[in-house]
């Protein structure tokens, strides 16, 4: 019995060997790596990541998950549905390399925000201008826009996707950001492959949060590419305007370049005006369904100030000293919401200024709100406007 006692014990002692060999080869192989980083994509975010787009954005890294929350539904009466969640690389302890920065933030909001109350010193909806220029339309059948961040280190880029849900449910806006480390080797977004990687995770995100939810949402193409929005050196004469900034009138050197995107059908769309030095003058946007209920919450609920609309007023000042108005449209819809602000403003206007302000929001509210199929917009007006005095025309 001794001999067999003995093989048994070497036996098992083989076996044992085997169990950490292959444990070590699972962990150091890569094999935890992977089992981790796939748990960490299908638990977050209720379970809507596109893994296979999230690992094409940050590569095939060791990821975890953040920030992982979610509240409400499309079909809750009480709290609106929103869920967040981050993806980024995880730092490979087992090599010690340097993976570099990448992440993945998405945010699935159902809209309108029911609990705005809850919400009033916080904005609704995730903002999309990462830099000072226009975002683009994302098109392929896609109602969203595409937005990318100056940065000479970082590639880090924005896609909205909002998603018309099927009737009495409300709609889902799907928000997401990818921000990779260049400095270690990452594509810039001039690349297209690299851009349509980082607009897929929203585009895929968005299919299976309608899925998921119970949007049943008519859905656009599986995308091709990724919109390049206009940079710095990209800009027109006004009077050679075809995008967004069409019909808006020069003024001399004051304002004599404009930044502009494609006109489509995205909620959100945006003509930056700048004088011949390349300074900006003024922004003028257009903001539909979630982003103009952000819009009126952020410029006017958050401040605590009475509701304009509630006494019929359509149009009025900002607290920037910039200008509004609306515009009704179809289907019951939000409001539209118009804006034009001018980030350099010294409190020096001149009644001409304001009137070629409220000139410059009122073309290109009434082209914007046409392109949508709105009612034409309530013509900007500034009754309250402390700057509407008449002061001394500057040369």
């Amino acid at each position: 019995m001794a001999p067999m006692k003995r093989w048994a014990a070497r036996a098992g002692a083989g076996a044992g060997a085997l169990v950490v060999l292959a444990g070590g080869a699972f962990w150091f192989g890569g094999g935890y790596d992977r089992w981790s980083s796939d748990r960490a994509l299908t638990s977050a975010c209720d379970g809507v990541l596109p893994a296979d787009g999230i690992r094409a954005a940050l590569g095939e890294h060791r990821l975890k998950s953040f920030d992982d929350r979610s509240e409400g539904g499309l079909d809750d009466p009480t709290t609106s549905l929103r869920v967040t969640c981050g993806i980024s690389r995880k730092h490979a302890e087992n090599t010690g390399k340097d993976v570099g920065k990448g992440s993945v933030t998405v945010t699935v909001n159902g809209v309108p925000t029911l609990d705005q109350e809850d919400r009033r010193y916080e904005s609704l909806y995730p903002g999309i201008r990462l830099a000072s220029l226009p975002p683009a339309p994302l098109g392929q059948g896609w109602s969203g826009v595409f937005a990318t961040a100056d940065s000479p280190t970082d590639a880090k880029a924005t896609t909205a996707v909002l998603l018309d849900c099927a009737p009495g449910r409300g709609d889902l806006l799907v928000t997401v950001t990818v921000e990779v480390d260049k400095n270690l080797g990452d594509m810039p977004l001039d690349n297209p492959e690299r851009r349509t990687a980082f607009a897929r995770v929203a585009t895929d995100t968005a299919a299976n949060a309608s899925r998921r939810y119970g949007c049943d949402a008519e859905l656009g193409e599986p995308l091709k590419t990724a919109p390049l929005p206009v940079n710095e050196d990209e800009y027109v004469a006004p009077a050679d305007a075809e995008g967004t900034c069409a019909g808006i009138a020069a003024r001399g050197k004051t304002v004599a370049r404009a930044w502009e995107s494609e006109r489509g059908t995205a909620p959100y769309e945006t003509c930056v005006l700048g004088n011949s030095r390349g300074d900006t003058i003024h922004v003028v946007t257009a903001h539909y369904g979630p982003y103009a209920e952000g819009a009126f919450h952020d410029y006017v609920e958050r401040a605590g100030e009475p509701d304009p609309t509630e006494s019929g007023q359509r149009s009025g000042v900002l607290r920037n000293g910039g200008y509004w108005t609306m515009a009704d449209c179809p289907g019951g819809a939000e409001p539209a919401f118009f804006s034009l602000t001018a980030p350099r403003d010294d409190g020096t206007r001149t009644e001409a200024d304001r009137t070629y302000a409220l000139a410059t929001l009122k073309a290109f509210a009434e082209r914007s709100a046409r392109t949508h199929g709105c009612a034409a917009p309530t013509a900007p007006s500034a009754p309250d406007d402390s700057d509407s005095a008449p002061k001394k025309e500057t040369p």
